[in-house]
């Protein structure tokens, strides 16, 4: 579900959320509201301040002309929500309007729901507003085939995040800087690509580092720390030539985006639209629209045409030939290209997820996950070889490089944990058990990239004290980044400077 964003009251119009679903005119304008008209078909220098209700203040005023239109400012002097205070937002109007009341209105409007006319609307203010992803997100192509569905070939030696001093840049396997620290968040790479990004915004960098999609873009979600909200990548990791997208802009907008930087949203038949959009895998990416909240997912093709039918209420990657899919009617399995239902032959499972290296995670009752072959269940219990024994499997991840992350309740513990199992079931490791590392973040199944596993650990080994560890910040006061290799090695370790230790 997607959160509000911003909750404040304008003089002109009043909004909850930057898609402004609901706007209400107010009763009167400010007193000096003509003073201020006047000014404004003059293009004459003039402001005018006004309270509102809700605690706001709000100042008006004539920036001067430009071309034939005249450029008008508004501000929050003050607003409940401090991050909106004293940011302008600059927009253009036409002095000769015979109604100026209602074209300073409606510029105004148009700007503060995103859009607005070209050049028009400016200022940090709209920036807040996602003013820029909005104008970017309308350059997406909406026609002709799709720059995607092939693999791409790996380019040179893996990277991988690394914090340093606040900032997050990128490291090769020896520990060498590739990318200087420079983004206050960072994604893996994949497909030579990566998302970088501000607490707010974000973009697309290759290897060297240069943007190739300019930090504009933001996600429908976030989370706040002391204030400071924090949004996710509204882009997925990189395959086969392109990332699926869920950018926000005055709604969510889906699109795909290829290694050049270009977007590209598909158009549904039937005027349906698109309500999700996942990554391309073996030619095909899941796509879904919604209506009376009810789901339907089907898949594309690279051409942009619907290759399987919205026929079913979930969806995911086609691996090895098949791809969890789950019945409009109830139950869940794997099909094949052409819809058909393989693994097994009736819709039984309560849900799954896609096929890595052989194998997929599924569940046949709440908070128990297996893992399939293409054939059978191949593990149905986990052995843990440090007691002997043998333990179902709470919650369970993807394999990758081997090995899987799952949520088990261990013999000496009342607790589950996560641990990382073998492709036969067997613990190769449980990071709380390692030599001198405390876990700070465990409750997310975090799967193996590139070979290695990043973690967050506390600097005393102990005690990660307190912190929104699962945010994946630059910096934490007591704790620092890791990655282990399938054996639960360390190969790369954060080295904090002076000013960033506990």
């Amino acid at each position: 579900m997607r959160k509000k964003l911003l909750a404040c009251s304008l003089p002109l119009l009043a909004f909850a959320t930057p898609a402004m679903a609901e706007m209400e005119e107010p009763e009167t304008w400010h007193p000096t509201e003509d003073y201020y008209l006047e000014k404004v078909a003059a293009c004459e220098a003039g402001e005018f301040t006004t309270s509102e209700g809700s605690g706001a203040v709000v100042r008006y005023d004539v920036v001067g002309q430009e071309g034939q239109h005249c450029r008008l400012r508004f501000t929050y002097l003050e607003n409940p929500n401090p991050q909106l205070a004293e940011k302008p937002l600059t927009f253009l109007v036409d002095p000769s309007a015979t109604d100026l009341e209602s074209e300073v209105k409606n510029q105004l409007r148009s700007c503060l729901e995103g859009g607005g006319p070209e050049a028009s609307c400016q200022g940090e203010f709209y920036q807040v507003l996602g003013g820029p992803s909005a104008d970017a997100a309308q350059q997406a192509s909406p026609e002709g085939p799709l720059p995607c569905g092939q693999p791409v070939e790996a380019e040179g030696d893996s990277l991988y995040p690394m914090p340093r001093e606040d900032k997050w840049g990128y490291v090769d396997r020896a520990g060498n800087w590739v990318i200087e620290p420079q983004w206050e968040q960072a994604e893996n790479f994949s497909e030579g690509r990566a998302a970088v990004g501000s607490w707010q915004r974000w973009g697309v960098i290759d290897r060297a580092g240069t943007y190739v999609l300019e930090p504009e873009y933001e996600s429908p979600s976030y989370s706040t720390v002391e204030d400071q909200r924090i949004f996710g990548s509204p882009f997925n990791l990189f395959s086969e030539g392109c990332a699926a997208a869920e950018i926000f802009t005055s709604e969510a907008e889906y699109v795909f985006v290829d290694r050049d930087g270009g977007l590209h949203r598909p158009t549904l038949p039937n005027g349906e639209e698109l309500a999700g959009l996942g990554n391309f895998s073996e030619g095909l990416a899941w796509f879904s629209w919604s209506e009376d909240l009810e789901w339907n997912y089907g898949w594309l093709d690279s051409q942009g045409e619907v290759a399987i039918p919205a026929e079913y209420a979930d969806a995911g990657d086609f691996v090895d030939g098949l791809a969890p899919a789950e019945s409009q009617r109830g139950g869940a399995g794997f099909i094949d290209p052409a819809g058909q239902l393989v693994l097994p032959r009736k819709w039984t499972l309560e849900s799954a997820r896609p096929f890595s290296e052989g194998l997929a995670p599924v569940s046949v009752e709440a908070f128990t996950t297996l893992y399939m072959n293409q054939e059978d269940f191949a593990i149905e219990r986990v052995h843990d070889p440090e007691t002997g024994t043998k333990t179902e499997i709470e919650m369970g991840g993807a394999f990758r490089n081997g090995r899987a992350p799952v949520k088990v309740t261990l013999a000496e513990d009342t607790r589950s944990v996560l641990a990382y199992i073998d492709t036969q079931g067997q613990i190769a490791f449980v990071p709380e058990r390692l030599p001198g590392l405390a876990p700070c973040h465990t409750s997310t199944l975090t799967e193996f990239h590139d070979g290695l596993l990043r973690l967050l650990v506390a600097d005393d080994g102990k005690s990660c004290g307190e912190g929104a560890f699962g945010l994946g910040l630059p910096s934490y006061p007591d704790a620092h980044y890791v990655y282990l290799d399938p054996d639960g090695q360390v190969v790369l370790r954060q080295q904090k400077t002076d000013g960033e230790q506990g």
